[in-house]
């Protein structure tokens, strides 16, 4: 194991990204550091014997055994609880319930897991069948920076694996042989990190019982392995234990990082998939945009061409009749509005296919219930915002999560309010027609006909003067050409405003696409950081 620049670890503790933890871990070490003997932790699954263990090694210590200390095969060890015996700092832990999911199984595994993150000695204790659903656990143990110095095992209630010592002492200590030789490698632990096989109650013959005598035990006492195990702890009482605390310091801040980072890539692997669920609407987004910008181009320029004609029509054919006039003019608009009405709609039923089926996609649905869950959580109390973002938090971590709170409250609650407030294109499309039948556009049209037929007839008291009246025609039809199709884009735009904003419903998710980014790049620049910080280059 690499030993580990202790103050760069620190640094990048305190700029993890999401919230500084520098504060808490230099807050746990300095409670720990505090303490002068040398902490040994019994650490292991429940029923593997840890709380008969300590009361073993405290009993032939002549030191009494705390009320506290409970011996039973059921979850009895709730808290982590310490006794000093033999100038060390003995401390049982809770039972490990590796992935259970109820509360208090949940909590002792925290509970044990913390435990060992601040101790000298950690005695890690399996039955003779070994570990067994705690073995991954345990392997992450193994290899997050730990010593053969601080890191030892007992195979514990030794006596129960099979072969009675009082009728084949031989055939126990060659089974002891191999089951140490079966732990180590499955654990991949080197030869030197020290196994003890242990029968610390041979038959039962202490029992559940708090006060007893070490006496009990002199017959089993030869063989059983306690006595080896407790002058193991001796030795390191005796020992160098300044040199064992900065070894356990090294490892505290490895662990420390190490657990650190290891959530960060958690994070970083959570919010992957909202990232390209963001990228898929911002790309879509813009892909609509330009399809809408398309068929806004193509109405526009067919427009002129379309009022153009008809007024040209109208000179043509002399009218003297506005009434004739507008509904010609209105005929063309109409004719006009459904040809391009089509277009956007196609264009808008594809949003909403594609909307609907983006929203059945299970990141997607993340990304939506976060985000709602981050607009709701704005106006709650600060309580009810910890309880409701507690799984976010877990899962996303708080750079994500402060991230997208920054982004609403920036927006106004606005921008992730969308995705609750969906609009329908077919809502849209339904008013697309009133541009045609309303008699509003008829009344606005009438003036302009009646301008139409004037010109009309100006032009056939001028016919005598043939160029200039031509010019003086073409300008007049330019000119009410123009005045007719602002009134039809007026009514026009407004179709267009909805279409937009229904397009903006629909990848309402583009709009993180940043604030993702920002928090991904983040993460990754962290993460990448901790390898320096893991694996220090050595000066030549």
């Amino acid at each position: 194991m690499n030993d580990i620049e202790i103050l760069k670890a620190k640094a990048w503790l305190a700029n993890v990204p999401g919230g500084s933890l520098a504060d808490g871990y230099l807050e746990r070490w300095q409670q720990f550091a505090s303490t002068e003997l040398p902490v040994v932790t019994v650490f292991g699954s429940y029923d593997t014997g840890k709380s008969s263990l300590i009361r073993r090694l405290l009993v032939d210590n002549g030191v009494p055994v705390p009320e506290w200390l409970t011996i039973s095969a059921r979850h009895e060890t709730f808290g982590v609880n310490s006794v000093e015996c033999a100038g060390a700092l003995l401390r049982d832990t809770p039972g490990l319930a590796v992935g259970a999911d109820d509360v208090r199984g949940t909590l002792n595994t925290e509970l044990a897991s913390a435990a060992i993150s601040t101790t000298d000695i950690a005695i890690v204790t399996v039955t003779p069948q070994l570990a067994t659903g705690e073995y991954e656990f345990l392997r992450q143990i193994v290899e997050n920076g730990w010593t053969p110095e601080n890191l030892w095992f007992a195979i514990s209630r030794f006596d129960e694996a099979g072969i009675d010592p009082d009728d084949d002492l031989d055939g126990y200590r060659q089974l002891a042989a191999r089951k140490s030789s079966e732990l180590a490698s499955s654990l991949k632990l080197s030869s030197a990190h020290p196994v003890h096989v242990v029968s610390q109650d041979f038959a039962q013959m202490a029992g559940g019982t708090r006060e007893v005598g070490a006496e009990v035990w002199d017959d089993s006492r030869a063989w059983d392995g306690m006595d080896a195990l407790g002058e193991a702890i001796n030795e390191v009482v005796s020992g160098d234990v300044v040199a064992l605390r900065v070894s356990t310091e090294q490892r505290y801040w490895r662990q420390a990082v190490l657990l650190t980072v290891n959530e960060l890539k958690d994070q970083l692997a959570a919010s992957a998939p909202l990232l390209v669920q963001a990228d898929i609407a911002s790309t879509r987004r813009e892909q609509w945009k330009i399809s809408l910008d398309d068929v806004d181009n193509d109405a526009r320029a067919d427009l002129k061409g379309t009022l153009g004609q008809a007024v040209r029509l109208a000179y043509a054919g002399g009218e003297h009749n506005s009434a004739n006039v507008v509904k010609d003019l209105q005929s063309a608009l109409d004719g006009w509005f459904r040809k391009h009405e089509r277009e956007l709609d196609r264009l808008l039923q594809d949003v909403v296919r594609t909307d609907v089926r983006q929203r059945n996609e299970p990141s997607w649905k993340n990304l939506e219930e976060l985000t709602a869950r981050v607009t709701a959580d704005i106006n709650e109390e600060p309580e009810a915002q910890i309880e409701a973002l507690a799984p976010h938090l877990r899962k996303f971590g708080p750079l994500l999560i402060d991230g997208l709170r920054e982004f609403e409250k920036s927006q106004a609650g606005g921008s992730l309010k969308k995705v609750q407030a969906r609009g329908v294109a077919t809502q849209v499309a339904s008013n697309f027609g009133s541009l045609g039948k309303g008699l509003a556009l008829a009344s606005a049209l009438l003036p302009l006909a009646v301008q139409i037929v004037d010109a009309i007839d100006d032009a056939r008291a001028h016919q005598a003067v043939a160029v200039q009246g031509r010019r003086s025609l073409n300008s007049h039809t330019d000119k009410l050409t123009q005045e007719v199709s602002a009134l039809a884009l007026n009514s026009w735009a407004e179709v267009l405003a909805e279409a937009r904003n229904e397009i903006g419903q629909a990848a309402a998710q583009a709009e993180l696409s940043d604030t993702l980014h920002d928090s991904a790049e983040r993460l990754r620049a962290a993460i990448a950081e901790v390898e320096g910080i893991l694996n220090p280059r050595k000066e030549a």
